[in-house]
């Protein structure tokens, strides 16, 4: 009976320590920012605009404030950039123009670290961010000459003076309504600019973010559309508030169909 109490007794001791270095089970993974793997200068949107054709589009003189925003998992990188407009800016008969700084762009790599429950785990491997530029130099780069009828083929880039830009979406999508103008002409303002999709790419690295352009005016963009026409509208970049246009022709009584609503 003393031998097998004892050896019960040393069964339990020598448990312990095979217990405690059992190895940790983990329960996910968090993101966290790696290193900066790639730098740039590209042509940064500050502010896009597209006119209708056969009508025109203006920008106010003032403020405009772009805010990007790249993340992946609970990492997020958030830059601005900013100028002060001393005119407006007039396009006409279906051109469309961009107002551009030009700036150092930066691509971290980001990695998964594993934690012990829960985490936020990586969404893409790299995250892009704007280093802003010194001085700053800005341009007005056209990107859709006049006479364009349709925004849907809407470059994604400019080149400029040696430098390409960053990707942005600022042209036609889904239509969300068909506005005639038979009777007279109408004036459309927007106040909340532009929400955009928009990638860096430097030597192989790519990075998704997201653009939010704003002015500091109360009615910053303006669209003039003339008496006798129709147009297919969108929201720029699928997402507006800002606009684009594709023609449909001569109208024959006023027309405004909300499309998509049924």
């Amino acid at each position: 009976m003393v031998v097998l109490l004892l050896v019960v007794v040393l069964m339990f001791i020598y448990a312990i320590p095979a217990v405690a270095s059992a190895p940790l089970v983990l329960g996910g993974y968090e993101c966290m920012l790696g290193p900066v793997v790639a730098e740039g200068m590209y042509w940064t949107p500050v502010m896009l605009l597209n006119s209708p054709y056969l009508g025109n589009a203006s920008a106010a003189q003032g403020v405009y404030t772009v805010t990007y925003t790249f993340g992946s998992g609970f990492v997020v990188l958030t830059s601005r950039v900013s100028t002060a407009l001393s005119r407006s800016i007039y396009v006409y008969n279906g051109e469309a123009v961009g107002l551009f700084r030009l700036d150092e762009w930066a691509i971290y790599s980001t990695k998964n670290v594993p934690v012990i429950a829960g985490g936020y785990p990586c969404t893409q491997p790299y995250v892009a961010r704007d280093l802003g530029s010194n001085p700053p130099t800005f341009r007005i780069i056209r990107i859709l000459p006049s006479g364009t009828t349709s925004d849907a083929d809407e470059p994604g880039q400019v080149y400029y003076g040696g430098y390409y830009s960053i990707r942005f979406n600022n042209g036609y999508s889904t239509p969300i309504m068909e506005f005639g103008t038979c009777g007279s002409p109408v004036t459309f303002t927007v106040s909340a600019l532009l929400f955009t999709g928009v990638v860096v790419s430097i030597n192989g690295y790519s990075s998704s973010g997201f653009a939010e352009i704003r002015g500091s005016t109360v009615n910053v963009w303006v669209y003039n559309l003339p008496q006798g026409y129709v147009w297919y509208i969108s929201y720029a970049g699928d997402q507006g508030p800002a606009f684009a246009f594709e023609y449909v022709g001569l109208c024959q009584n006023d027309t405004v169909v909300m499309l998509g609503d049924s």
